[in-house]
């Protein structure tokens, strides 16, 4: 007991009236102290066991596509934006935009000059609803071998296509990062160049001036489906 309590504060405590109430008061704040800490220890040995025991799910996925098509007639030097409208896309019911594909050829193997032209082709970055810096996106794409140009953009985020495991508590959580809204919405920005081609850089006739370019654009749209590993 403190030297500075007062005397009577001392004399109270030390006599048997006091003493006893005082003993019981300890004994109970000792038992709630040990009862409380019991249940948290108990709690956060529940939640670990019911967290590492979370079952395990494959998710895999349904595709189904749209085909989108322009065709542009460009002429040399000539740079040209086309615009596809993906409010047009049908998509059915549960369905998400995974990504989006885009093959880009000209209407001749080698023109008229015998030789093939040069073109290009850019995904424009603008308001569409998609991830833009997934390292996966192949934007921006040349060619002067007649060959087609191939670009890509993902649209919803993480998705591949690939079948996946997830670790969760039921259905639902396991597919809550399937199920987001508004991926894919707005307009997919094109940009053409033509840069045509002629043999040791002459065209006497003026005859290979212009091409024929089709953008085909595929989206590629898909379906959570959940099964739950033995």
């Amino acid at each position: 007991m403190s030297e500075d309590a007062p005397p009577e504060m001392r004399s109270l405590l030390l006599t048997r009236e006091s003493r006893i109430p005082t003993i019981v008061a300890m004994v109970v704040t000792v038992v709630m102290l040990t009862v409380t800490m019991s249940d948290f220890v108990g709690d956060l040995q529940e939640t670990d066991t019911f967290l590492t025991s979370s079952p395990s799910w494959a998710i895999s996925f349904e595709t189904q596509t749209y085909v989108m098509q322009a065709v542009e007639t460009l002429q040399d030097d000539e740079t040209r934006n086309v615009v596809f409208d993906l409010s047009e896309v049908t998509v059915a019911d549960g369905f998400m935009i995974g990504y989006i594909e885009i093959s880009i050829t000209s209407e001749e193997e080698s023109g008229i000059s015998g030789q093939c032209d040069s073109v290009a082709g850019d995904i424009i970055e603008n308001d569409l609803t998609a991830q833009w810096s997934d390292p996966e996106n192949n934007l921006s794409g040349q060619d002067s071998s007649c060959i087609p140009i191939e670009l890509d953009l993902t649209v919803y985020p993480n998705y591949d296509g690939e079948t996946l495991t997830v670790s969760a508590i039921n259905e639902y959580q396991a597919l809550l990062a399937w199920t987001e809204t508004g991926w894919g919405d707005g307009d997919l920005s094109v940009d053409l160049d033509l840069d045509v081609n002629a043999p040791l850089g002459l065209d006497p006739l003026g005859m290979d001036t212009d091409e024929e370019i089709t953008i085909d654009v595929t989206v590629v749209m898909f379906k959570a489906s959940i099964s739950l590993i033995e």
